[in-house]
């Protein structure tokens, strides 16, 4: 329960602490005098953004602070906002997150306001009501993740078909490169190879020109190399034995002879070998004009155009496993479609018998509220062509207010007070079904008076049997049902306007219900009609 409401610089509150009590928490006061702030203050603490015009002005800081008491456990919420549009939250004065606050405080307190009525209004929220009453929630999360996974196998498989487009649209032109790109070996090595055979046989004239001028030199003629060093060894021989130097340059001249003569071996195989056919260099030409070719295509470089090359290798094993993995995701597919059709029409069923029983509960509470002979109806319709995160069900609260009346939407015949009523005969029924002790009402009794007022009251007496109750109201037939009561008043301190809170004692309790029966002023009878209700009801 929330047991204290600490409020600082709100609008034209200046400083307020409110003790709440266990049960039923009456406040009542004149219209703008604060009692909206109050909620305002309730909702900012359970988590609603701060906006700049809340703030006191003259202020620089905002206080929002409640205690919850849970089975003994204490609770301290605090919230602050600073002019410079800061914000801060604390639990147990831990800073927190947004999304932390709002995980704790759904847990704590639940609050209905005037709102709810548009939400009823809202045919797109009474699915959420009547799953509100169901015992199904972990299916319900079982079929949002199969919705889930639904769209994002959809969201991947349609990716990887655009993709196979793609690759599609290209193949042709891939298929004419890719013929270009791997007609010859290319590498680094091989375009360095080639340009040696060109050069190779672009001078092949030439080499063998100066390969047999070598030749000739080293072995023809008087004066050839070879002819001059024979000479040389025979001139050697004559003196190599009377000097061991001599003999030793006699031998080394020999082995040179040696060496020169297996040089003209080489150079006889080497000019053999080497052709002059003008075939050959014509293709080695075309090679390399194939390769320049490449790199102009592709970015000017024989590592540009080997980097292409293979780009487009790679791009020919993705469309591969492009369509291995399309099977397998039309696949996963359609199994995820199946297991969501399984889990949606579950639902279905589970919604069907939550209906009847949520219609017969809610006509029960009607008839307490004064509304006898109203026939209340859940329309559900269910599409198994239409599956949402939700499931493949929509629905719709009918009514009838009148015998003999055919039954429409209630938005389009309830009136204010009927509203309220069906609204709390809803919130009623949800109540059995509710994990939080506070359940907070802001003039949900708008359009009514009456016994249909006195019922309500009854209402809200049961509800805080079991939870506690903090209520806004202006009818005398619900405040008189109050175990504990609240008058919100505006006072003038100094030159600004403040904004008090007191409890009543029950003399005080009693003016103010007779203020709620005959307005400003008290009169005998309204005083009289207060102290009975007061009496009545304990």
């Amino acid at each position: 329960m929330l047991s204290s409401l600490y409020i600082k610089n709100l609008a034209i509150i200046d400083e307020l602490n409110i003790s709440f009590n266990e049960g039923l928490n009456i406040i009542t006061g004149e219209t703008g005098a604060g009692k909206s702030l109050i909620i305002k203050a309730i909702q900012l603490l359970m988590g609603r953004k701060f906006s700049p015009e809340i703030l006191r002005t003259g202020s620089d800081t905002l206080v929002v602070e409640g205690n919850f008491n849970e089975h003994n456990n204490n609770t301290i919420i605090r919230r602050i906002y600073r002019e410079n549009r800061q914000s801060k939250s604390f639990i147990n004065d831990e800073p927190v997150t947004q999304k932390e606050l709002l995980k704790t405080t759904r847990l704590l307190a639940d609050l209905h306001g005037q709102h709810d009525h548009q939400n009823l209004l809202d045919s797109n929220t009474h699915l959420h009501y009547l799953d509100s009453y169901g015992s199904y929630d972990s299916i319900l999360v079982k079929l949002k993740n199969t919705f889930q996974s639904v769209q994002d196998c959809e969201s991947k498989l349609h990716k990887l078909l655009l993709m196979q487009q793609k690759l599609r649209e290209k193949s042709e032109l891939y298929k004419f490169q890719l013929n270009e790109l791997t007609q010859y070996p290319l590498s680094i090595n091989f375009e360095k190879e080639i340009v040696k055979q060109y050069n190779r046989l672009s001078m092949a004239s030439e080499i063998q020109s100066s390969l047999s001028t070598v030749g000739m030199l080293l072995e023809e003629g008087d004066y050839a190399v070879i002819n001059s060093l024979n000479k040389i060894i025979n001139e050697l021989e004559k003196v190599s034995e009377f000097d061991e130097s001599i003999l030793t340059i006699q031998k080394r001249t020999g082995e040179n002879r040696i060496e020169l003569e297996d040089m003209v071996l080489d150079i006889q195989r080497i000019k053999e070998n080497i052709s002059v056919c003008p075939d050959d260099l014509e293709k080695v030409n075309e090679i390399i004009a194939h390769i320049e070719m490449l790199k102009r295509k592709h970015g000017g470089s024989i590592e540009s155009v080997i980097e292409y090359r293979d780009s487009i290798i790679q791009a020919e094993l993705e469309s591969g496993g492009c369509k291995a993995e399309i099977n397998n995701l039309e696949n996963e597919f359609q199994d995820l479609k199946k297991e969501l059709l399984e889990n949606s029409t579950k639902i279905s069923q589970y919604r069907k018998a939550t209906a009847i029983k949520l219609e017969k509960t809610i006509k029960n509470n009607l008839k307490h509220l004064n509304m006898a002979d109203t026939i209340f109806k859940i329309n559900l319709i269910s599409d198994p062509e239409n599956i949402i995160e939700t499931g493949m069900d929509s629905c719709e609260f009918f009514i009838s207010t009148n015998i003999g009346e055919e039954l429409r939407p209630v938005a389009k015949i309830a009136s204010g007070g009927e509203i309220s009523r069906i609204m709390l005969a809803i919130k009623m029924a949800l109540q059995s079904k509710d994990i939080v002790d506070t359940l907070i009402f802001d003039e949900i009794d708008s359009g009514i008076s009456g016994a249909t007022a006195e019922r309500i009251g009854e209402t809200f007496e049961k509800l805080a049997e079991s939870h506690q109750i903090l209520c806004i109201t202006h009818l005398s037939q619900i405040a008189g049902k109050g175990d504990t009561h609240f008058k919100v008043s505006k006072n003038i301190k100094g030159e600004r306007i403040v904004v008090n809170v007191n409890k009543l004692t029950k003399t005080d309790r009693i003016g103010e219900i007779a203020t709620l029966i005959s307005g400003r002023k008290i009169t005998e009878s309204s005083r009289k009609q207060a102290e009975e209700l007061l009496q009545a009801n304990g």
